[in-house]
């Protein structure tokens, strides 16, 4: 099989490359995942969606995104599949002094950049979130840019839209490896047969690495395992998704539009952990951190918890664009916990390095591969939610 472009990974990123090429007017583009669409981190994230980073890089790349997921709900785009994004805001809980300052700090990076986040009072963090036992908090920082989407609409949304474009999706199709010589990656070796393709795009998640091993490429991921549960049903509480900021593990909670909790908490794992390993220490940590300020979850019951990976960079940072081994290659992984969010944007930066020959966004340049190999980090220290 020979086709014009071939997305490896039919996670939201993948998807959301395809169907930003295919508005573009590119022809003959073929998705495969290894498994079903959205079976890796796509599938198994609490569909956050915020600009509230500590890097320019992030700030700036969110803000984009933001702008697209406003735009992609809309009737005439893929809001008349069913994608939807409720823009709830996101508040950060201070309750050191310390960390007060740092919010300040923030603000006026994000506020130089376009992202209206503020400091507020107790009194106006509970006037956010009702149900918070607020008296302990020094403070809060609040995004009200950000917000959330669902993920299994807004996966349907793009697999209909795309296929309405004329993009391909071939599920249950693992590649194996890559073929390449003489500067060029020629085919991709699946269980069904070689796939020739003019341009490659790996977006594949906790898989990018080993298959880019295959053609001689290092790309420095790890996959760490973080652990979610969701709980019944309740009506309508608040719309921020509430993370606090000080507590270890950095505990967040989150109402679905249904009206469940989503509740999680990072807890001390080795990376490469499979995802099959349950921690039972999970559920009491979890909840012990957040009923600090809503007591009442004590009292709620779990529907069910599963684990997830974050594909984390050394630098927490996504790895985008060209490689310089291979002139028809691009990366599209490394998301560090924030692929949902940044896909949007991902498929931007994406088309527009294959059809424009760079970003029109100036911070993606810094993210390339090369920057581990020049020693240009950058750092990221808010990585969860």
């Amino acid at each position: 099989m020979k086709v014009n472009i071939l997305i490896v990974g039919g996670g939201i990123s993948g998807l959301s490359i395809a169907y930003t090429l295919a508005k573009r007017g590119i022809k003959d583009i073929l998705v495969v995942d290894a498994n079903y669409i959205g079976s890796g981190s796509t599938g198994r994230c609490a569909t956050g969606i915020r600009a509230s980073f500590t890097s320019e890089e992030h700030v700036v790349l969110m803000k984009n995104s933001i702008e697209l997921w406003k735009k992609l709900s809309q009737p005439e785009e893929l809001g008349k599949y069913g994608l939807q994004f409720d823009q709830g805001g996101y508040v950060w809980i201070a309750s050191k002094e310390e960390s007060v300052e740092l919010f300040k700090k923030l603000v006026n990076l994000h506020n130089s950049l376009g992202v209206p986040t503020r400091v507020v009072s107790p009194e106006e963090l509970k006037e956010l979130v009702p149900p918070i036992r607020a008296d302990e908090a020094k403070a809060a920082l609040h995004d009200p840019t950000a917000g959330k989407s669902y993920v299994f609409d807004t996966l349907h949304a793009y697999i209909k839209a795309c296929k309405e474009l004329g993009v391909r999706i071939m599920t249950f199709t693992p590649v194996r490896k890559l073929v390449a010589g003489g500067g060029k990656v020629k085919a991709a070796v699946t269980d069904k047969g070689s796939i020739e393709a003019d341009t490659f795009i790996v977006a594949a998640g906790s898989g990018s690495k080993k298959l880019m091993e295959s053609i001689g490429v290092d790309i420095p991921l790890k996959n760490l395992p973080r652990h979610i549960m969701i709980t019944e049903a309740f009506k309508p509480a608040f719309k921020p998704l509430v993370i606090d900021w000080d507590a270890g593990g950095a505990p967040y909670i989150v109402q679905t539009k249904e009206g469940n909790f989503i509740i999680a908490r990072e807890i001390e794992e080795e990376p490469e952990q499979p995802l099959g390993s349950v921690r039972i220490d999970f559920l009491p940590k979890v909840v012990s951190a957040m009923a600090k300020w809503f007591p009442w979850i004590k009292r709620i019951r779990v529907l069910r918890y599963w684990i997830g990976y974050y594909v984390t960079s050394p630098d927490h940072h996504p790895i985008y664009g060209p490689v310089d081994e291979y002139e028809n290659i691009y990366l599209a992984c490394g998301y560090s916990g924030h692929g949902y969010m940044l896909a949007p944007v991902t498929g931007k930066i994406i088309t527009e390095w294959l059809l424009d020959g760079r970003p029109s966004i100036p911070q993606a340049e810094r993210l390339t591969l090369r920057r581990f190999k020049e020693g240009r980090l950058i750092e990221e220290f808010a990585i969860v939610g």
